[in-house]
């Protein structure tokens, strides 16, 4: 038997086992929580006169837990990778106390192999928010019979995953694909077939298995690229691994497949415990796979660490469904001063100078001059833009400046300076002469025309913001 899955409350009782052959085991329980994510609850006597429980008193008093345990259920082994010593309790009066651990990895299966070393695997597999629906990869066709009134009489679904999109990253290969499962569910009831067809992103390394941190590393590099892209939260719903350490065996022994099974990380739990967003929710994002192409992903890969200073603000502040406009304005501005740094100098800049000087309206004109977007009669200039996103921007950060300054002034620094985070990122594939097209004739702003035209502003050459009067309406 064994466990395939854990989900949001599930306790499971078991036997933990450390790997030291004259060591009792130790009764212990797993537990999933949206506060904690997987935690180990360890009862044990704290004075113990036969030394049953010496070895758990100094996991816990001296916060010298095994590094790697597994603990056999019922229902199947757990493996603990990282253990984390998260606290101990004693009740003298009772004798009995509780310690606490916290492991990096959880893997539903028992390994081969000695259990104190690193936990390394071969693939992993994931699942994050929009993936489907970016990708339009898709393993199910679907035939209608009908009759001579067009009635279905019959319907055949076929499940094939098609080609996968590969693309390297450094010794690592990258992929998408569709993946499709067939399951009964059948009770006294109710019987159905369930068909799922959803596409995994995948891990691969030229010099055989890693840590799951260099794989985790190589995919959430896609999964802040789809931050950009959706202009929101993006979460890893599910890891699955595959390592010949990890093996389905015979009853005689036999080794006969090395199945994917489920990885908990400590990294990324709580994302499985937000709420899925609808397809409504999720929106539309600003390019899809086929439009950036594999190619498109190996050079944002290849570019991510350079960019990180860029990267990383931004993914940051668009992941919080609730930031403030304020929050919004830091963040992406500290991106564009670094995406500016980045770029280099650019013609026309030298009108953004202060003192002689690159200023920070100057980083960010580098960045609205290498996008080149036509903003219509909203904006003057992108030295206009620049300045005003740049005096916002101190005037937010810097307390000696005063009151916080005019809100929809800010609102409206909040919407330009994320939209132009999410372009830079898309240039960042590589493909950005094709993809920011339409930007540049200005086909894409609407949504940002309506909200200038909501507060009733533009901004003017000098970086000010002034009413829109009724011949600039025309």
């Amino acid at each position: 038997m064994a466990i395939e899955k854990l989900t949001l409350g599930d306790r499971v009782t078991g036997h933990l086992v450390d790997g030291v052959p004259e060591t009792p085991y130790q009764a212990a329980i797993l537990e999933l929580s949206e506060q904690y994510g997987v935690r180990v609850e360890v009862p044990y006597v704290s004075y113990d006169e036969a030394g049953q429980f010496k070895h758990v008193q100094e996991w816990f008093r001296d916060e010298a837990a095994p590094n790697n345990l597994v603990l056999h259920t019922a229902d199947g082994p757990v493996s603990f990778f990282g253990n984390r010593w998260t606290g101990h309790s004693e009740n003298m009066g009772r004798n009995v106390s509780l310690g606490k651990l916290s492991p990096a990895e959880t893997v539903l299966s028992s390994r081969d192999g000695d259990l104190a070393d690193e936990l390394r695997v071969q693939t992993v597999r994931s699942r994050l928010d929009g993936l489907n629906e970016w990708t339009r990869l898709t393993a199910t066709t679907d035939e209608h019979e009908t009759d001579d009134e067009h009635r279905v009489q019959a319907v055949t679904y076929r499940l094939r995953s098609p080609e996968e999109v590969n693309w390297r990253h450094g010794k690592a290969t990258l992929s998408l694909r569709a993946e499709w499962t067939v399951a009964e569910h059948t009770d006294g009831y109710n019987r159905a077939v369930e068909l799922s067809d959803n596409v995994v992103l995948e891990s691969r390394f030229d010099d055989g298995p890693r840590s799951f941190f260099d794989h985790f590393v190589a995919q959430r590099k896609i999964a802040s690229l789809l931050v950009f892209l959706y202009g929101r939260q993006i979460s890893f719903r599910e890891h699955k691994v595959q390592d010949e350490r990890f093996a389905s065996r015979l009853m005689g022994g036999k080794v006969y497949n090395h199945p994917f099974v489920e990885l908990i990380s400590d990294r990324t739990v709580r994302e499985r415990f937000t709420p899925v967003p609808s397809r409504k929710e999720l929106g539309r994002a600003i390019a899809h796979l086929q439009q950036i192409g594999p190619d498109g992903l190996a050079e944002w890969s290849e570019q991510y660490d350079a960019w990180s200073r860029f990267i990383l603000p931004s993914a940051g502040v668009l992941s919080r469904k609730r930031a403030y406009i304020e929050d919004r304005v830091i963040s992406t501005s500290m991106s564009l001063e670094a995406a500016g740094t980045m770029i280099g100098e650019r013609p026309g800049e030298k009108e953004t100078y202060g003192r002689g000087r690159p200023s920070t309206a100057t980083n960010i004109y580098r960045c609205l001059d290498q996008l080149q977007i036509t903003w219509g009669k909203y904006v003057a200039s992108n030295v206009g833009l620049a300045r005003a996103i740049a005096n916002n921007y101190n005037d937010v950060k810097h307390a000696d400046r005063g009151d916080f300054p005019n809100s929809e002034h800010t609102y409206l620094v909040s919407s330009t300076n994320s939209l132009l985070v999410r372009l830079l990122a898309l240039d960042l594939t590589g493909k950005g002469n094709e993809l920011l097209e339409p930007y540049r004739k200005g086909d894409e702003l609407w949504d940002l025309q309506q909200r200038f035209d909501s507060v009733g502003v533009r901004v003017t050459e000098k970086g000010t913001w002034v009413e829109v009067t009724s011949d600039d309406r025309d």
